[in-house]
């Protein structure tokens, strides 16, 4: 959370609460013993614009039981503009060969 909002002061002080107040926490902290997850990567088939791989991010609604899962692209890449050319050609039906 911290690395997320270093300047909130609510997360601030709560480290800090923390850290005064637990001399392990204090010692774990020190450490950084963190490593980030790892990236979750997801290629779809499409018959008209072909392959299409995302990063993927799972988050967790505990309250409703549920995970949302989203799906990203580098802007401006194959992989972003494909989604964008399917959303402008719409529900239209193709064939195989990709033609209306």
């Amino acid at each position: 959370m911290l690395a997320r909002y270093p300047c909130d002061p609510v997360v601030t002080g709560l480290v800090d609460e923390l850290r005064d107040g637990s001399p392990e926490f204090a010692r774990l902290w020190e450490r950084h013993d963190v490593h980030a997850g790892p990236m979750l990567r997801k290629t779809f088939r499409h018959p008209v614009v072909g392959e299409i791989t995302v990063d993927c991010d799972a988050l967790a609604l505990a309250d409703r039981d549920q995970r949302l899962v989203l799906h990203s692209a580098p802007p401006g890449s194959r992989d972003a503009e494909a989604p964008a050319l399917l959303n402008v050609l719409g529900a239209e039906s193709f064939t195989a060969s990709g033609t209306p």
